[in-house]
């Protein structure tokens, strides 16, 4: 299992947020990108960096921020937030990012994604299926889609290693742990995908839990932020991994 750090990005700036809610945030004062040369600097491959301003008004915003990143750093990174077109995926993966990761359209219209995988690539794409426990959300986490999970995973189901980000909304930014069972109940049903898990890691024992039950990857956010997890723990979590 590979663990990757994030940065969450309100115009231009690095915040977490409680349980996807923008009216509780907190701001970091970080620079991404330097913050990105450290996280690459300490021997990490990876990134997941979201837009989320992008995600709340359905439209790009942070990608001179990915391709400073892209241009500065070693990192593969995985960018997410207000994709909305196909031109906007090809932006995306110009500016440099290694995978794009759709959600709301991939709930609303997953007929159109199904349209880009099979075109573009499966290898480029990472589903993001974020739930409330009950529902998938969209649109940054602020609305109910009205569908399962399961009902989201209908038309992606055949796609074998398709990678899909699955955060619990309900431990985001918590620090409470992460849903295991949630994913170890994903993993059975759908063993053929690649699932990545988000939301309330806050420590290195919680990535090896996460690695018993056979998630593909974790992403970490406040965790780091907050000095929970260190650069190098996750670096020597991911050689242990090799």
């Amino acid at each position: 299992m590979i663990a990757i750090p994030a940065i969450d990005l309100i115009d231009n700036q690095v915040v977490r947020l409680f349980q996807g809610d923008y009216q509780q945030q907190t701001a970091y004062s970080l620079d991404a990108v330097n913050y990105a040369g450290e996280i690459s600097g300490n021997g990490l491959e990876f990134l997941h960096l979201v837009d989320l301003s992008g995600a709340k008004n359905g439209q790009l915003v942070h990608l001179q921020q990915l391709k400073e990143i892209v241009s500065r750093t070693t990192l593969k990174v995985d960018f997410g937030g207000g994709i909305k077109t196909r031109e906007d995926v090809e932006s995306v993966l110009k500016s440099g990012a290694n995978q794009v990761v759709i959600g709301s359209l991939c709930v609303n219209q997953p007929e159109v994604v199904v349209s880009w995988i099979e075109t573009i690539g499966i290898d480029r794409f990472i589903l993001a299926l974020d739930t409330d426990g009950v529902n998938l959300k969209i649109n940054g986490w602020q609305d109910s889609s009205g569908k399962t999970l399961e009902e989201g995973m209908d038309y992606f189901r055949s796609f074998k290693g398709l990678t899909i980000l699955t955060t619990d909304i309900r431990r985001d930014g918590t620090g409470t742990g992460p849903s295991v069972e949630l994913y170890a109940e994903l993993i059975r049903k759908y063993p053929d995908q690649r699932w990545i898990a988000s939301g309330g890691v806050e420590s290195v024992s919680d990535l090896e839990a996460l690695r018993k039950i056979g998630c593909y990857g974790c992403v970490i956010g406040k965790a780091l932020l907050d000095g929970k997890i260190t650069l190098n723990e996750l670096k020597a979590f991911n050689d242990a991994c090799l």
